[in-house]
């Protein structure tokens, strides 16, 4: 039995120049060798297949090449070679996910004290290095604080936000982007002739995409396809064993829910289920699918363009005709969105697949909210307009044929707002909402006041804290004035506190003295505030 090496293995980038995309990344390393300025630490993150673990090794090749530091390693010296071949020993690959313990890293801290072998500098390379442990974490942070001068550190990771703060300060922080659709497809095609691969370009694009960015799983997937070539596969075939709906049922299903049929939707999607295409994968790709259709419509940029590269068989024929409107497209969008989530949740993910595409087609049945808010107004316009009172302008002549006719058209008289019981907690608010002047932090106390109306002419405001007793007084002069614009008569309004249990708070004596009705009216007309209370009868016992 023959092994045959995989493409991502065969055409993985020996040098800089060999990279696709990542152009910033190249730039910044590339200016530090030749500056010969390296920092002992990075950080490289990105999601899967994009670069990070080949810059890595590229960068441990140019610095320990007997040419380096050197943008473009020789790539035949003993280095370069054992570098390639992973067997270099000054150069240490890590798993960071099989390697999380604390005694893990305090091995690695013994090994960093001995000299490089051959090369200038010991490079350690810990991949998914956010799989760590919190101990193993704070074990290595030392290390990157004062690290030996021959050593240094690349940091590889899928999720950076879960590297501690303290160890990404420490890095020199490079991302990783994910590859377009048309850098793929392009190196696919380079790679394809170099293999004398007969694809042609539609199955590069269905493989493009399927690759989510991902060169490696672009190359991955390109060895499947090959074996099943031989024996003779159709696009519609290739299609479903990528997790893709072919061409034709995409194209018609994009433009059933552009067009708002219902039947056609979920016939096609049912068509869809029972092919086998997963409903997770086909509603992700939708929403790929829509969000290109958006950038599209508000960019206007063709879709067979960059960066979309859309076959024209692909496009939905509603699309081409302006049935679908910017709003309608971002609406559907987030629908998609969230529906992806509640496929994730969802015990029975085909039904709530069909549930989802069905709200998208209702969508179409729904007005835009401005023009909502426009129909809203208008009525309101033309009733003015039906009421206004026509008149007649008087002359002391003879009214004539000839005589000129002026209409004076009037404005509809305001209406005063209705009666609010202001006891009630929403009439309470709303009746604050309505008092121009009222900063938000103070509505906000007034809101929290429970209303008491003990008879039509008093309000008692009772207050949670005796705190803020003294804050709700000074609106007070404020509230009545609000009270008689709208309600017309005049209000007494008292406050008083609650006790902890949240009954009226047990009055001593003083409180009432406070708390009387004559107090009360002289300090909201005099805006006074009471100092010392005296004991009348106890003065005439003591005289």
């Amino acid at each position: 039995m023959s092994t045959v090496m995989s493409l991502a293995r065969k055409w993985r980038p020996q040098t800089f120049s060999d990279l696709v995309g990542q152009e910033s990344v190249f730039k910044a390393i590339t200016f530090a060798l030749k500056a010969k300025t390296l920092p002992q630490a990075y950080l490289f993150s990105g999601d899967r297949g994009v670069g990070k673990t080949t810059v890595a090794r590229l960068l441990a090749k140019s610095i320990n090449c007997k040419n380096g530091p050197t943008t473009a390693p020789c790539l035949e010296c003993s280095s370069c070679l054992e570098i390639a071949k992973g067997s270099s020993p000054d150069v240490m690959e890590i798993d960071g996910a099989s390697n999380t313990s604390v005694d893990d890293v305090r091995s690695l801290r013994e090994g960093i004290h001995f000299l490089p072998f051959s090369g200038r500098a010991r490079i350690y390379i810990i991949d998914e290095v956010h799989m760590l442990s919190t101990a193993a974490f704070n074990a290595l942070l030392k290390t990157l604080e004062e690290p030996p001068s021959h050593v240094i550190f690349i940091f590889a990771t899928t999720e950076a936000h879960k590297v501690p703060d303290t160890i990404q300060s420490r890095c020199q922080h490079f991302r990783f982007r994910n590859l377009t659709i048309p850098e793929i497809k392009n190196q696919l095609e380079k790679i394809c002739r170099t293999e004398e691969l007969d694809f042609s370009p539609e199955v590069l694009n269905l493989l493009a995409q399927a690759a989510e960015g991902s060169l490696r799983d672009a190359l991955s997937l390109t060895d499947q396809i090959r074996a099943l070539s031989q024996g003779g596969i159709s696009l519609e075939d290739i299609s479903i064993f990528l997790g893709m709906a072919p061409a034709n049922l995409e194209r018609d299903l994009l433009d059933a829910l552009l067009s708002g049929k219902l039947p056609d939707t979920l016939k096609i999607a049912e068509n869809l289920l029972s092919i086998g295409i997963d409903p997770r994968n086909q509603l992700k790709n939708l929403s790929k699918r829509t969000r290109d259709l958006l950038l599209s419509s508000v960019l206007a940029t063709p879709l067979t363009g960059k960066p979309f590269e859309w076959m024209k068989e692909a496009i939905p024929p509603a699309f081409l005709t302006g049935d679908s409107s910017e709003i309608f497209l971002e609406q559907m969008l987030t629908l998609l969105l969230r529906g992806e989530e509640e496929l994730r949740r969802s015990p029975q993910p085909s039904i709530t697949f069909l549930l989802i595409l069905c709200r998208i087609c209702h969508l179409k049945d729904a007005e835009p909210l401005a023009q909502i808010l426009s129909s809203l107004r208008n009525p309101l316009s033309d009733r003015i307009k039906k009421e206004a009172i026509p008149s007649k302008t008087t002359s002391r002549q003879p009214e004539t044929n000839d005589s000129p006719q002026i209409q004076i058209i009037g404005t509809a008289p305001e209406e005063k707002p209705s009666h609010l019981d202001i006891r009630v907690p929403a009439n309470w608010k709303k009746f604050l909402r309505e008092i121009k002047g009222l900063e938000p932090h103070d509505r906000e106390l007034l809101e929290d006041c429970q209303v008491q109306r003990t008879d039509p002419q008093t309000i008692t405001l009772f207050v949670s804290k005796a705190f803020f007793e003294s804050r709700v007084r000074e609106h007070i002069p404020l509230l009545r004035e609000s009270f008689i614009h709208r309600e017309g008569k005049s209000v007494t309004i008292l406050t008083k506190v609650q006790s902890a249990t949240g009954g009226q708070k047990i009055q001593t004596p003083t409180d009432q003295a406070k708390d009387h009705q004559l107090v009360k009216e002289a300090q909201n007309i005099f805006g006074a505030e009471v100092i010392s209370i005296k004991n009348q009868t106890r003065q005439k016992e003591n005289s």
